[in-house]
């Protein structure tokens, strides 16, 4: 396992640098429906195929809380914030986060990110920020972006 200066050393090169994509996944009207019994956001644009087609979107549309609750299924494999070892991570929340255009389903998706920084905290940790967006397939614009904070512990034989 690494140390905590080698993640610290290797997370200071890949400061600012975009992570590969992920793979291109598709919305469906079953992962909303599914989304929608956890959270309870039944709103009709969501829920509702036949009146959706009806809108000027032309169907159902993913509700954007659910951008960020798919977003660890999406990115783990190119992330960042699972790229480096550590003993656990805490998730402390997002920053900045914007749904630029809604995700109607059907649509391809895909997440991309990168680190923007991290500093050493008086316990030890990390605080880490990355950066997380997902793209909509053929749109200039992504669904959503933010920033996810988080801290990084380490056993303290490696640090």
């Amino acid at each position: 396992m690494m140390s905590k200066q080698e993640v610290k050393a290797a997370m200071r090169r890949d400061i600012g640098i975009e992570a590969e994509p992920s793979e291109w996944l598709v919305m469906t009207q079953q992962w909303i429906n599914n989304y929608v019994e956890l959270s309870g956001e039944t709103g009709w644009i969501h829920t509702d195929v036949e009146r959706s087609r009806q809108s000027k979107l032309g169907n159902t549309i993913a509700p954007g809380n659910m951008g960020i609750a798919i977003l660890p299924k999406m990115s783990r494999a190119i992330s960042p914030y699972s790229r480096y070892p550590r003993k656990y991570s805490l998730n402390q929340g997002w920053d900045r986060i914007r749904f630029l255009q809604p995700c109607v389903t059907g649509s391809r998706i895909r997440a991309r990110s990168k680190l923007l920084g991290f500093d050493e905290r008086p316990d030890g940790s990390l605080r880490v920020e990355v950066e997380f967006r997902i793209e909509i397939e053929g749109r200039d614009k992504p669904w959503l972006t933010g920033v996810k904070v988080g801290r990084f512990f380490f056993d303290e034989a490696t640090s």
